[in-house]
Parts: structure tokens; C-alpha cells; sequence
């Protein structure tokens, strides 16, 4: 749901494909088993994140709470964002009403609102949705100024580093570069890790790197390009971070689970990667996670707040489900306070809830960068806020792919056009 990926070693990876096809087999069982016991209640069927470490623990609870009046019964999805949009897309589009509660990545909330696949929440339904929650989530479950739904986990990436070869952490992208040459220049660990292959990852980053200097790629309503030469500013970042001879030299291939192994095999004094870094570096290699500190994400002035990427996911209730008010409650089940702790310990999943980031000491414990994290969540920006999200993503890491061959101004140019073109239903997708 484009919010992390725990990376691993090959054969790490080899037996988590088998845990994973282990894992999915005890799910369907569990359905199967559910199913042939009779569920109490009405069944409200979940799609999205039902398969996350120990969810369904939550879903027992929730169901426990209940009391007989509704069963929420998890489903799979493929494992890859891609493939869950595109289950989603079909079954919703033949209005299958075998779907109740949809997990949706928050780039999604525009096209499944702007479809008519989502219902609007209102009245107490809204209060209650919304209520001690960050605005910049709730932004992501909002189009046209109204609610669609329910903010479940949110994220954002944070500045990594090594304290024993930097002990004031860079708040400037031009401070960052400075520290790593110096680095460099003394023979030492240098490397700045971050996401850069064809892929959503990278989105993100030329994301982060436009917020930097406040440029955008559509209006509010998606019925304009707005890049500007803020975001051949931007542009011009990312490719000076590509050839500063600083990054890794397979940056053009780099997704987390690389980003991370730079960092956990000593070949990083830098990494800007999501908060499950260092409860996966306390297993992956305790010498490193001790030596691990953080700090907000860098920002183009000395001063100014970052505005970094929110990644995350959202509650909807399907506008074809049968019982919407079941699934309403049970989505708020789910998202309670409790449970968000708890995913947040188990899965890695960041809460929404504002509350637990200053006053929840189990979280606060597990959590030591929750301050950074929350100082991050209160400024964060959406990814463009359209139906057409999923085109324009493709335009941004195709065209912009490898990053150390962008021209700022010409590539800017090019992507107006190339999103323009989306925009007026004319846009061929690479």
C-alpha cells in the first residue's frame, strides 16, 4: 500500500515466499473454516491489508466486540499495489457486492470517489471518522471536499543516519551533500541511500523533492498541470543528488528493500527510507540499529518544516455492499486506538491518531522517532489528489527514469505535455 517494504537478505526473501504461501493457505483455510462454522451475524468482507503480521488478531477482537451482530471475514489480494488496484478496478467496475470493506491505498480515493465505487461519509458518520486525526490523512480520504474514508495508517520517510560518523545531522538537502563529500573525502562511509528504480518508490521521491520547493503537478481538481519552474527546481535536485557520485551505483534499480541492505551492510551514512528501518535493523543487525539516528527529512532552507510524501491506507465502504452500516463499524473497529497501537508494533503500520504520538507510552517506547514522525505528519502532502493518479505516476517514473539523466527543464516540459494530454482523456501510457 505504498508505505514500506521490509527488506531482506536472497535467502531471507526465498523463505518468506514460502511463509507467505504458508501464510495464505492458513488464511483461506481460516475462510474456509469460517465459512463452514456459520459466521454470527451478518458477514462483512474485508479487502486490503487482511493479510498484515498479526491482523488477524485484530480481526478476532473485533469480531469478539461485536457480540454476534456482524463477522468480518478477511480475503487475499495479490501482494503488490498494482495487482490490488487492478482486482479492485474489475470487481467494483461489474459492482460485485461480494465486497464490503476496501483497504485502499490513499492514492486511490480520488478514482473510486470520482467512479462512484465509494460512499460518501456524512453527519456523525464523518465526525467520528475524522475525529483526533491528522489533517494531512484525512486530505487523502477527501475529493471535492467531501470524506470517502476512513484514515487507517498513514507514513512518512524519515532522514536515517550513522551517529558515529555524523554527529549533527544535516537539516539541508545542500547540508546533506556537504557531510557525505566530506565523508567521501576522508575515506570514509558516504553513501546517501534512497529509492530510485521505476516504480512507485520513486514517485514518492520526486514527490518529496518537488514539495521541497512547493510546486505540484495538478490542481486541486485535477482539471490543470501545474508544473512550473518550481519543479524544474525540483527536478534539478534530484538529478544533483544522482550525479553527486554520493548515491549508490545502482540507484536506478534501488526500491527499499535495497535501500535498506546499503544501510544494514555499512555501505551508508545516510538513508531516507520509512520508520520500520529500525525495528528491522534491531533483527538484520543490532551493531548497525544501535548506531542508528534520525531526524526529519531535509528541507531546501534551514527553518523551514519538510513536506515530505504521506504514504499509507484508507477504510471505504464499497457503494455496492449490502450492509454499509456493519461495515462502517466494523472499519471503525479496526481503526480504533488500540488496534492502531498494536499494528503499529506488530506491522510497522503508523496511526492516524494524533493522541498516540504524544500521550500513548507503549507506542512512544517502540516508537523513539514518533516526535520526528509526527512533526513530519502535520506538513505532509498528499500525492496528486486525481482520478488519473495511476497514469500520471507511470508518466513520472517512466520519463523521468534513469534520475541522473533528467534535464530539469526539458524533462518538466515534457511531463506538462505528457499529463496534459492524461488530463484531456488523450494520454498514451508508456
Amino acid at each position: 500500500m505504498s508505505s514500506h517494504q521490509i527488506p531482506v537478505s536472497r535467502r531471507t526473501r526465498r523463505t518468506r515466499r514460502l511463509v507467505a504461501g504458508a501464510g495464505a493457505i492458513a488464511l483461506t483455510a481460516g475462510l474456509t473454516a469460517a465459512c463452514s462454522s456459520s459466521p454470527d451475524g451478518t458477514v462483512v468482507n474485508l479487502y486490503g491489508g487482511a493479510s498484515a503480521v498479526k491482523f488477524d488478531e485484530l480481526i478476532k477482537a473485533c469480531n469478539a466486540e461485536a457480540g454476534g451482530r456482524y463477522t468480518i471475514v478477511g480475503n487475499l489480494l495479490p501482494s503488490d499495489a498494482d495487482g490490488q488496484r487492478e482486482q479492485f478496478v474489475r470487481r467494483l467496475a461489474a459492482k460485485d457486492d461480494g465486497m464490503d470493506l476496501l483497504g485502499m491505498d490513499v492514492t486511490w480515493t480520488a478514482e473510486f470517489a470520482e467512479a462512484g465505487w465509494i460512499r460518501e461519509l456524512t453527519g456523525e458518520k464523518k465526525d467520528a471518522a475524522v475525529e483526533g486525526v491528522l489533517q494531512p490523512p484525512v486530505d487523502t480520504a477527501t475529493w471535492k471536499d467531501k470524506l470517502y474514508a476512513i484514515p487507517r495508517t498513514t507514513n512518512v520517510q524519515i532522514l536515517w543516519y550513522r551517529k558515529s560518523l555524523v554527529p549533527e545531522p544535516p537539516e539541508t538537502w545542500d547540508e546533506l551533500l556537504e557531510q557525505a563529500q566530506a565523508l567521501k573525502d576522508a575515506g570514509k562511509t558516504h553513501q546517501i541511500g534512497f529509492t530510485a528504480a521505476q516504480y512507485e518508490g520513486y514517485v514518492v521521491n520526486i514527490n518529496n523533492v518537488l514539495n521541497a520547493y512547493g510546486a505540484t503537478f495538478v490542481n486541486e481538481d485535477s482539471t490543470k498541470v501545474t508544473l512550473d519552474d518550481k519543479a524544474v527546481q525540483g527536478l534539478a535536485l534530484m538529478k544533483k543528488l544522482a550525479t553527486s557520485g554520493l548515491v549508490s551505483g545502482s540507484l536506478s534499480n534501488a526500491q527499499e528493500p535495497e535501500v535498506f541492505a546499503d544501510l544494514q551492510a555499512g555501505r551508508s551514512a545516510f538513508s531516507l527510507n520509512w520508520p520500520y528501518v529500525l525495528s528491522a535493523m534491531r533483527t538484520a543487525n543490532p551493531e548497525v540499529a544501535a548506531d542508528l539516528g534520525y531526524t526529519t527529512f531535509p528541507s531546501v532552507e534551514a527553518g523551514q518544516p519538510p513536506k515530505v510524501t504521506l504514504g499509507g491506507m484508507n477504510y471505504a465502504v464499497s457503494t455496492y455492499s449490502k450492509h454499509p452500516e456493519e461495515t462502517y463499524e466494523a472499519a471503525m473497529c479496526l481503526r480504533n486506538e488500540e488496534h492502531q497501537v498494536k499494528a503499529a508494533i506488530d506491522a510497522g503500520d503508523a496511526p492516524v491518531l494524533e493522541r498516540i504520538y504524544t500521550s500513548n507510552a507503549e507506542f512512544r517506547e517502540q516508537y523513539p522517532m514518533g516526535d520526528v514522525m509526527l512533526e513530519e505528519l502535520k506538513n505532509a502532502v498528499p500525492r496528486p489528489r486525481t482520478p488519473l493518479y495511476q497514469n500520471i505516476s507511470t508518466l513520472v517514473s517512466t520519463n523521468l527514469s534513469p534520475p541522473g539523466s533528467i534535464d530539469p527543464e526539458a524533462s518538466t516540459s515534457e511531463l506538462r505535455d505528457l499529463i496534459a494530454q492524461t488530463l484531456e482523456g488523450k494520454g498514451i501510457l508508456p
